[in-house]
């Protein structure tokens, strides 16, 4: 037969608290401790995938992003987005948890959790924090920001030519003012948003550039000019 921990525990703290936590065993216990602390992770699935998941708690970025980041849902989300910075080289189980982000957040929940794992976060708060006088501004903006991450940032995909893009960008950065705008272009697609960087450049032009190129990731930052 086969034991549920959680059933376990309860009927042991029928028989009154002291003597079911008495009789329950440390093991069963550290079972028990670990099926609350990673419920929100169950939806993964995969076993090693959540282990990679649980580490993530042990990073520089994880401590950071606790301290700043006020929204526990979004925090999740960022995590999640470290996650799949950890399992990219296993295309199985990277596409796997795509789609598990994707069910459970929809496209834009897979479009915040794409701004972590990318270091596209981490750029844009290294932008903020020139121009942010406190840890309270600091979460605002980027809790506004990804909650609206559609409003400053392009995902390039497939669909996208150059032509497209380059209209999509005056469109988005027209109706938003956005003070910093992003373009990500990671696999295939970086090709499409590096043809497009001199348009962009030229028709963006309240704008400067600061861009990431690596041999799979082409991404633009256009930083809103302030009038002096």
């Amino acid at each position: 037969m086969i034991s549920n921990p959680v059933k376990d525990f309860a009927e042991g703290l029928g028989k009154g608290a002291t003597e079911g936590l008495l009789n329950y065993g440390e093991e069963k216990l550290k079972e028990l401790i670990g099926l609350f602390k990673d419920r929100k992770l169950r939806f993964i699935g995969d076993k090693r995938t959540i282990e990679n998941a649980r580490e993530t708690k042990k990073s520089g970025e994880w401590a950071f992003y606790k301290d700043y980041i006020k929204d526990k849902e979004l925090l999740f989300i960022i995590r999640l987005g470290l996650v799949l910075r950890r399992v990219e080289e296993d295309q199985e189980r990277l596409q796997n948890l795509k789609e598990k982000i994707k069910k459970k957040y929809e496209l834009k929940g897979l479009h915040i959790a794409y701004f972590a794992q990318n270091g596209l976060l981490n750029r844009y708060v290294g932008i903020l924090l020139d121009n942010l006088d406190s840890p309270e501004n600091l979460n605002k903006v980027i809790t506004n920001t990804l909650n609206n991450i559609e409003k400053h940032t392009i995902f390039v995909d497939w669909r996208y030519t150059k032509r497209q893009l380059v209209k999509e960008s005056i469109t988005i950065t027209s109706a938003h003012s956005s003070s910093i705008f992003i373009i990500s272009g990671i696999g295939s697609v970086a090709k499409i948003v590096h043809e497009s960087e001199e348009a962009l450049i030229k028709m963006l032009n309240k704008y400067e550039l600061e861009k990431i190129t690596t041999g799979k990731k082409e991404i633009l930052f256009f930083k809103r000019v302030l009038k002096k």
